[in-house]
């Protein structure tokens, strides 16, 4: 294979015209690209497994993957000169970067597996559209110009906006072309997308900014002038009467990994609004009044969180996780770590599938965590609901998830109960949690599971939240 050695002509004709259009970096050999801007909480997975926090300059490789928190933000510059811009709860992978001033070879493709991102295309755009690509869940993007935006919308749909020229967005449903200004909405993998006027969702929210010198601008003593930083609101709490939450947690005091739920006969649960960009506190009053509240440790930058829908909606779900924080009952505190929660309205009893209706379900979110490999990556999840299959309203169900550390894959499969809305395991890896929306649409559920198949002894216990979307609900059939 021909490398850049090969062509040093055209490789300096094409670096002028990188330095005409985009400042100057450095990119370390091999590398994709650079971070040249980080601001909050954002991660970097390697190739190799290892989590690390992304620091500004900081190079990228093909095969890794940028994580940001809920008021994470990034930019990365790509050695062709492209650029994509991150934005809060992203995750972002650089699936497969070649730049080889070889429009034969050269390849720009990246998944966006959830959050918002904008793009600038770079020369690999240029000299070959075709191998610019951008794939997420539902649909692929693919460049005919050099500017877009894209991001997942709170019900799970895709919104895609082109800003420079034209772009095509495809699925199995059918492509769409889209010209400058131009927006499609993709609700799913199988539906062509469909043109909106709703621009893509892809928030920016600005960085917290400390007092400054105004400039030339003086006090009416000869003082330079200082801007105050703007006022942040608190968030605004949403109480809600009907919520269910179950919370996977470890008891730093014992180490003993815990399972618990919340259920909305038991009181009143208490949340801060998903989309404030804050942790997500909450608590639950119970028939007693015993007051149980979970707490994120105070400053915590270290989480993440995801929605479908908002806190109103019948079939809402938010699922996070926080590094650390506080378990509080009747005002007696005990330290926690790995806290993994769900959070939703739980399908009333006459609202559930009959019985003898098997629900098929696939993984649309979640969390996952690993005490001795370290933080891993949730990639791949399903769950088969078989409702009144015993007596009715009691039924059971079998989930299987696959969660990936340190570049390994470990499946976790386990048999759950089905009570009416709630999903619960006794033996095992532990679970709670519950079906939401009409026909049980969603389910959520955390987990702590002994032990992963495939990791071997001394793995450790893995615990987390999943989230899971209805594709299917027929009759069962017979035994």
């Amino acid at each position: 294979m021909k490398t850049l050695r090969d062509r040093p002509l055209q490789r300096a004709a094409l670096s002028v015209v990188v330095a005409a259009a985009f400042p100057a970096y450095s990119f370390a050999a091999g590398s994709a690209g650079v971070a040249q801007f980080i601001a909050g909480d954002v991660n970097v997975l390697r190739a190799n497994g290892r989590a690390e926090a992304l620091a500004k300059g900081k190079p990228l490789e093909s095969g890794e993957s940028i994580l940001t928190g809920t008021a994470g933000r990034a930019q990365v510059r790509f050695s062709d000169g492209g650029l994509v811009s991150l934005q809060p709860n992203t995750e972002f992978k650089i699936a497969n970067y070649v730049d080889e001033a070889d429009p034969k070879q050269d390849r720009f493709l990246v998944d966006l597996l959830r959050g918002s991102m904008r793009a600038i295309t770079g020369l690999i755009g240029k000299r070959n559209r075709e191998n610019y690509k951008v794939t997420t869940t539902t649909a692929t993007i693919g460049i005919r110009g050099s500017g877009f935006s894209v991001g997942y919308n709170p019900d799970g749909s895709l919104g895609i906006t082109t800003e420079l020229d034209a772009i095509e967005v495809c699925n199995a449903g059918g492509c769409v072309g889209l010209t400058a200004g131009e927006s499609v909405r993709v609700i799913n993998s199988s539906e062509a997308p469909v043109r909106t006027n709703v621009r893509a969702n892809v928030p920016t929210p600005p960085p917290t900014q400390e007092a400054v010198v105004a400039g030339n601008q003086t006090t009416s003593d000869g003082k330079p002038a200082i801007v105050p930083p703007p006022v942040t609101q608190a968030p605004v709490k949403q109480v809600f009467t009907d919520l269910a939450a179950a919370v996977a947690f470890t008891d730093r005091t014992t180490t003993n990994s815990v399972v618990e739920s919340y259920y909305p006969e038991a009181g009143a649960a208490v949340l801060t609004s998903f989309l404030s960009g804050k942790p997500i506190d909450f608590d639950s009053l119970d028939s007693r009044n015993v007051l149980t509240q979970f707490r994120s440790t105070p400053g915590l930058t270290t989480m993440e969180k995801g929605a479908l829908g908002v806190p109103a909606d019948a079939d809402f779900v938010g699922w996070g996780s926080w590094v650390t924080g506080q378990k509080i009952v009747a005002g007696s505190t005990t330290a926690i770590e790995s806290v993994h929660f769900v959070m939703g309205r739980p399908t009333p009893t006459a609202q559930m599938p009959a019985d003898n209706m098997q629900g098929t379900y696939q993984l649309a979110g979640g969390t996952a965590y690993s005490s001795t490999l370290g933080a891993g990556q949730l990639v791949g999840g399903s769950l088969v609901a078989y409702f009144g299959a015993y007596s009715p309203g009691q039924g059971y169900g079998n989930l299987d998830l696959t969660t990936r550390f340190g570049g390994n894959d470990y499946g976790i499969t386990n048999n759950v109960d089905i009570n009416n809305s709630k999903i619960t395991s006794t033996s095992g890896t532990n679970v709670a949690g519950f079906f939401t929306g009409n026909n049980a649409s969603r389910a959520a559920l955390v987990y702590s599971a002994p032990s992963v198949t495939g990791a071997g002894p001394g793995a450790g216990k893995v615990s987390g939240a999943a989230v899971f979307q209805q594709t299917n609900l027929v009759l069962s059939p017979p035994l």
